[in-house]
């Protein structure tokens, strides 16, 4: 093997991490943002009394459905953020793409650049831009990750002993805010898009998802409210029809 095969290597290993990442990371944030659009739709302060109220009975009505649907989502988002953020050797997680990043530095060239990017459009312009990743910009990721150190401590605790397993002797449940949550999912977001950004000339933009996700929401309860009813009526009427039908032909 050459050594520019080599090179070619790790730098498509590298955007095959981020990409793995970015399609994780929006899951995870897409569940976090339905959860707390269940719980908006909900609150009078954000939607109005009349129409809080409405929403309520209509999930109160399929609550089966909802009430397994948030704990769900809730779960679902811990633990994606747990796995982005562990620190294992066996999976793929943040702490091991920086790590990946600067054990590569030397590898990370833009003939690396050109070479996974052979079949892209305007690539000349891309390569005479190429800015590629410096020390200075790890330490400004690590920063960014240490300023989420008691978060992501937290957050290992409810995983491990809420989430993922029932342990008989549960440490104290820790408290994690919202606002917290949006922190780890923001650092997350910087730190991928930096790193794809100065290699690869590409960035992920998710102002729109917490809009779309919540007004989804929002529109299957509003749905569910003012169509459930008639569609009910037509199906109870199609019965009784069915049932005359069957009456006459005895």
């Amino acid at each position: 093997m050459t050594i520019k095969n080599q090179k070619d290597k790790e730098f498509d290993t590298l955007m095959a991490h981020i990409k793995r990442m970015q399609s994780r990371y929006f899951h995870a944030l897409c569940a976090f943002y339905a959860y707390e659009g269940m719980l908006e739709i909900a609150a009078p302060n954000i939607v109005g009394k009349p129409k809080a109220a409405e929403n309520v009975k209509t999930m109160d009505r399929y609550r089966n459905f909802f009430v397994i649907a948030q704990e769900a989502l809730q779960h679902y988002f811990f633990l994606e953020l747990g796995k982005l953020f562990d620190a294992s050797n066996q999976s793929l997680h943040i702490n091991k793409v920086v790590n990946f990043t600067q054990s590569n530095l030397k590898k990370l060239t833009v003939g690396a650049f050109k070479e996974y990017n052979q079949d892209r459009q305007l690539l000349k312009e891309l390569t005479e831009r190429y800015r590629g990743i410096e020390h200075s910009d790890l330490t400004v990721i690590k920063d960014l990750l240490d300023k989420q150190k008691s978060t992501i401590e937290k957050l290992k605790t409810y995983r491990d002993s809420w989430v993922a397993h029932d342990d008989a002797k549960k440490p104290q449940r820790p408290s994690i805010s919202a606002q917290e949550v949006k922190d780890l999912f923001d650092t997350l977001k910087k730190i991928l898009n930096t790193i794809s950004g100065k290699l690869n000339d590409e960035t992920w933009s998710y102002h729109h998802v917490e809009g779309d996700v919540k007004n989804h929401v929002s529109r299957v309860v509003d749905h569910l409210r003012r169509f459930e009813p008639y569609r009910l009526k037509e199906i109870d009427a199609d019965i009784k029809k069915k049932y005359k039908t069957l009456r006459k032909a005895k």
